[in-house]
């Protein structure tokens, strides 16, 4: 296959896309019309899903879920953090104005962002560091990036690389107060989990927000409920981390 053939095929995939999605919209319409909402009712999503951006995790599916019930919050190895405006609307919007009252974090095994803050936290400091670079393997995307790591950057760049870099920064922090084993799979494990333990210990300091903002209909205080799950992509299946926490209606 020639280049041009190459390109036009890459080009073309989107319109395969777009007719699938015409067939895939008949065939429901006809099969099963109740699926698609009908825009004159208000959504309220019972969940508030913050997850990670991998193209492998899908909310709906492991939840089984219809248009309308889960609220959706994506980014790389589902951070939350207090300074991110999309976030923090996000979160507002579901728990104030759609009334939705749980909460998850959701990491997932195999994280490619968990794995690189790993990697970068398990290297140790040297004098010549911010001259350094390295190659780092993501195995969200299949693609190898190479990051300018632990180099101080400009808070306004707008290299991809440094969004990175600082996107990962809090969780690379946290790795490097644990102690994890020597063995690359249960060291990962542990820092997804402790990467969604991470999450909720943010998400727990806008309790104050929630018992002054937050209102069931009648006007009593509201409860938002916060989980904490790992979702195993190559099985489906979702493990509870028990770490659940509990805001506003009275608690902290």
């Amino acid at each position: 296959m020639s280049d041009l053939e190459s390109s036009t095929t890459i080009r073309d995939y989107i319109y395969t896309v777009l007719d699938a999605n015409k067939n895939w919209a008949q065939r429901l319409n006809q099969t099963f019309p109740q699926y698609f909402p009908d825009p004159e009712d208000k959504q309220a999503p019972k969940i508030l899903w913050i997850g990670c951006s991998d193209s492998r995790v899908q909310e709906s599916d492991a939840t089984t879920a219809l248009p309308g019930n889960v609220f959706v919050h994506r980014n790389i190895a589902n951070q939350f953090h207090l300074h991110d405006d999309s976030a923090l609307s996000v979160f507002a919007y579901a728990v104030k104005v759609l009334g939705t009252r749980h909460v998850v974090v959701v990491g997932h095994e195999h994280c490619g962002g968990a794995i690189t803050a790993l990697k970068e936290a398990r290297r140790p400091p040297s004098a010549d560091q911010l001259e350094r670079h390295h190659t780092l393997y993501d195995s969200l995307y299949h693609l190898v990036e190479t990051f300018h790591i632990n180099e101080i950057h400009d808070k306004d760049s707008n290299d991809p690389n440094d969004a990175i870099t600082r996107w990962l920064t809090p969780l690379v922090h946290r790795i490097r107060k644990l102690e994890l084993p020597a063995e690359e799979g249960t060291a990962v494990r542990i820092v997804i989990e402790e990467n969604v333990k991470l999450q909720i210990e943010k998400i727990v300091q806008l309790g104050d927000w929630v018992r002054r903002n937050v209102r069931e209909p009648d006007g009593r205080p509201a409860t938002v409920w916060v989980h904490g799950w790992v979702y195993d992509f190559a099985t489906g299946f979702i493990r509870d981390l028990n770490v659940t926490r509990e805001l506003g209606g009275g608690s902290e």
